[in-house]
């Protein structure tokens, strides 16, 4: 089977508020990547994949809208032949692991040639064969690991980017070292969303400081750091459920100190979390963590 990798990503902003409407931006992380294979002798990772592969086999094969787009029948044949998905996308930890593994089916059996494609059109398979995995989906990730560049959503728009330069900071992701669901975090987030005080919070603060910081990222503005900082801070204190004990101390020490500012990395709850270093504090303050280099 001919080798194509598809990537992982970095939802660097938008997360929660992808779905009621604000802008999102998103990064391939190359760091972590994964590749459809085929072995008639399956280790124990390799069949639970293949399981999985089952499982949204099935998915498409009973969602009208989709299981004409997908060749089902060349993927039910390869699936009896041991296909999976090789991977070292870590999973639940809100890098686009499901995604990854979606852009790779879609890439491989897809019976639309998706040059005759808009890319809302893409977007929105994606977003089907996805909500396999999390219940809903934008997309978004996956839409990423198809095209492996930075995507802006902004205005229900979307925009291919050339790479992005990080100007005067870096960026990490600190790996918690605690599974996450996806699926969870964002039942828990639909929960928060029927209170009528974070409701508005949201729609309103939430989502206009995240539009904010895209904006002027994208424009190197020497106002990134203030606003990064808004962000980080109203994170803290209004998505209290989605960050683990051992981060918050990490994360009020860089807002107390002006060193980092840290937030989600996709749901929260676990798997990773982003940290924008503005005084190279990285190396000491995260030392008992993991962590990578965008």
């Amino acid at each position: 089977m001919e080798r194509k990798n598809f990537y992982s990503k970095v939802l660097l902003f938008g997360e929660y508020g992808i779905i009621s409407n604000s802008n999102a931006l998103s990064v391939p992380f190359k760091e972590f990547y994964g590749f459809l294979n085929k072995s008639t002798k399956l280790n124990q990772d390799q069949k639970h994949s293949n399981d999985e592969l089952i499982e949204l086999y099935h998915f498409i094969y009973e969602n009208s809208t989709i299981n004409d787009v997908i060749d089902i029948q060349n993927l039910k044949k390869d699936i009896e032949l041991g296909l999976h998905f090789d991977s070292n996308i870590p999973i639940a930890s809100g890098v686009g692991s499901s995604g990854a593994l979606v852009t790779s089916i879609f890439h491989k059996y897809s019976r639309i040639d998706v040059n005759n494609l808009e890319i809302m059109e893409i977007k929105n398979i994606l977003s089907i064969i996805e909500s396999k995995f999390h219940g809903k989906s934008s997309g978004f990730d996956p839409l990423v690991s198809f095209y492996s560049k930075p995507i802006l959503l902004s205005n229900q728009k979307i925009k291919l980017l050339d790479d992005i330069d990080y100007r005067d900071y870096r960026i990490y992701l600190i790996d918690s070292n605690i599974n996450a669901s996806t699926k969870e975090m964002i039942e828990m987030f639909n929960m928060k969303m029927k209170d009528t005080d974070f409701n508005a919070f949201f729609n309103n603060d939430f989502i206009s400081k995240t539009n904010v910081c895209i904006d002027n990222l994208l424009n190197n503005s020497s106002s990134f750091q203030d606003s990064i900082k808004d962000l980080s801070e109203i994170t803290l204190n209004n998505f209290q459920e989605m960050i683990p004990n051992q981060i918050k101390e990490k994360w009020e020490y860089g807002l107390n100190t002006n060193s980092y500012f840290m937030k989600l990395c996709g749901s929260g709850g676990g798997g990773f979390f982003t940290v924008f270093d503005f005084q190279n504090q990285e190396s000491s303050k995260f030392s008992d963590f993991k962590s990578f280099q965008l």
